[in-house]
């Protein structure tokens, strides 16, 4: 039984007469370049006294990019939250970006190990943390997937050891990869074609009016552009924390939603940024644009309601005896969140606890299928409007077949595993929340079980893990039907239920009262 608790071609070559005979002399100054990621920053209030500037992924993995100023800018050599070096300055117009990229065969080649293909961020944190201390540098990285690096090395067998190392702690989806020994360059141009740049980065641009755009978007403060740990480059928003809130609050909670309810989800946006500036520290920045971070769009997603909603609560976050406080949320709880060790291991925080959210249901205490199927039907809850407040999901006995060929090697960290027959799945006990705390399935490769959060991923990317498991039928004609409430891990803020709270007059220290109680809302700059 098993327990889960680069080619060297070149990509682009835009350079003018004169320009390539210096190019390799500036390859060797390249050589002795690296990316700097950013410090993370430590999730306490007192290091927010003011507003900071964060630093935010707008454009990923990038072979070009174009930029345009309506206002005079003015190019930095040297990076950083301001720049260094002045090198160019300019009137309104269009920046091109082009990526070079070249192999010097001379570059002695280094090795890495890599560790799994991982949904979240969160899942390569925690299972970095499985690890414990290692003998070796590790990095969280996402060329693809998010994955663990271990590395570099200088020969095979010091790889090989730190591979078996790792598979010695029981990570079998672990390989050994040889880094790029691609040199890469950034060529940026004016609009005139004038070149600006050329070499190594970072770059950043600072405009007059403190907007720039990037394609068709309208971002605020100033823009870097800087070569990423994948052989190509990032560009990076530098903003300021409640301009990028303003953007980010439309994307998470519906503008029409009322002003106390958007305030409470301004409140916990801003304490997840303040507290997740570590997620993409190799990339050189904090977070990215998209879903795996907070959905980000600059000056085209802002509203007046949800602006409004950002001035009102500037500055403020969560906070927990003295220390940020993890503000997690999700969409629709069912009518009862989730304590956090109902999904992760660890420290289980004290304000991240079960409540009930206006169900009225009698017995506090869920823990087996007979109480969760009669909290199912109950149909009472503050997120009731949500349409995953109450779902069912079927699977024929092939199709959920299928679902466990693929995910059972995942997340046991086997990728040879080879399924060929499911013979069950039972749900084997409950958390008083009602969220499922351990399941097993058995196959003709044996019996694996699988606890928490894994449980979600591991039968398809169900709604959440508050649900019955129906089997119907036999042999091949068999139906798993999974009955359920809520979608996400429950744990924290329902989105829906607070939007219910605050239409019905809540005020919003009251709503984030409900979902984090004991926690207490702070200004941490003004």
């Amino acid at each position: 039984m098993t327990r889960i608790s680069g080619d060297g071609s070149v990509r682009k070559a835009l350079f003018p007469a004169g320009v390539q005979s210096c190019f390799f002399t500036i390859l060797l100054c390249l050589l002795s370049t690296f990316i700097q990621p950013q410090r993370a920053l430590a999730a306490t209030p007192d290091q927010f006294a003011t507003e900071p500037e964060v630093r935010i992924g707008i454009l990923q993995k990038a072979t070009h990019a174009k930029l345009r100023f309506t206002g005079s800018y003015r190019a930095f050599k040297g990076g950083g939250q301001n720049g260094g070096n002045e090198i160019h300055s300019g009137k309104a117009g269009r920046i091109q970006i082009e990526l070079y990229t070249i192999r010097m065969a001379q570059i002695p080649q280094k090795l890495r190990v890599t560790l799994g293909a991982f949904r979240s961020y969160e899942q390569a944190e925690y299972t970095l943390q499985k690890l414990g201390s290692l003998p070796f540098k590790a990095q969280i990285a996402q060329p693809k997937q998010w994955t663990l690096w271990f590395g570099p090395f200088n020969s095979p067998d010091e790889a090989q050891h730190a591979q078996n190392y790792v598979r010695d702690k029981g990570f079998k989806d672990s390989r050994i990869e040889s880094e790029a020994a691609d040199i890469t360059a950034l060529t940026i141009y004016a609009q005139d074609g004038s070149l600006i740049h050329l070499g190594g980065g970072p770059v950043v641009f600072r405009s007059s009016n403190g907007r720039f755009f990037l394609n068709s978007r309208e971002y605020r403060g100033k823009v870097e552009i800087l070569p990423d740990a994948y052989g190509t480059f990032n560009v990076v928003n530098i903003v300021r924390a409640d301009d990028y809130i303003m953007s980010v609050l439309p994307r998470e909670m519906p503008s029409s939603a009322a002003p106390e309810s958007l305030k409470a989800q301004a409140v916990i946006a801003r304490t997840y940024l303040l507290n997740n500036m570590r997620r993409h520290m190799i990339d050189g920045f904090n977070l990215c644009s998209t879903t795996d971070c907070q959905v980000y769009g600059g000056v085209n997603d802002e509203v007046a309601s949800t602006s409004e909603a950002v001035r009102r609560t500037r500055g403020q976050a969560l906070i927990y005896k003295g220390q940020l406080a993890n503000a997690l949320f999700h969409s629709t709880c069912g009518g009862r969140t989730a304590d956090y060790n109902d999904n992760w291991n660890g420290e289980n925080p004290e304000y991240l606890v079960s409540v009930d959210d206006g169900s009225g249901f009698a017995d506090s205490d869920l823990s087996s299928a007979k109480k969760v199927a009669q909290f199912l039907e109950n149909k009472t809850g503050d997120c009731e409007a949500s349409k995953y407040f109450r779902w069912e999901k079927k699977y024929t006995a092939d199709e959920m077949l299928n679902v466990i060929k693929s995910t059972v090697p995942e997340f046991t960290n086997n990728p040879d595993l080879k399924i060929n027959a499911l013979r069950d799945i039972s749900v084997d006990e409950y958390f008083p929340s009602g969220r499922a705390k351990r399941i097993t399935v058995t196959t003709d490769a044996g019996e694996f079980v699988f606890e928490r959060d894994a449980i979600r991923w591991v039968l398809g990317n169900i709604k959440s893990t508050l649900f019955i498991l129906e089997k119907r039928g036999a042999n091949g004609g068999r139906e798993y039907v999974f009955r359920g409430a809520g979608w996400g891990h429950g744990v924290g803020l329902c989105q829906i239920g607070a939007m219910k709270l605050g239409k019905g007059g809540a005020s919003y220290l009251r709503i984030l009262d409900r979902y984090y109680p004991g926690s207490a809302v702070e200004t941490l700059w003004k």
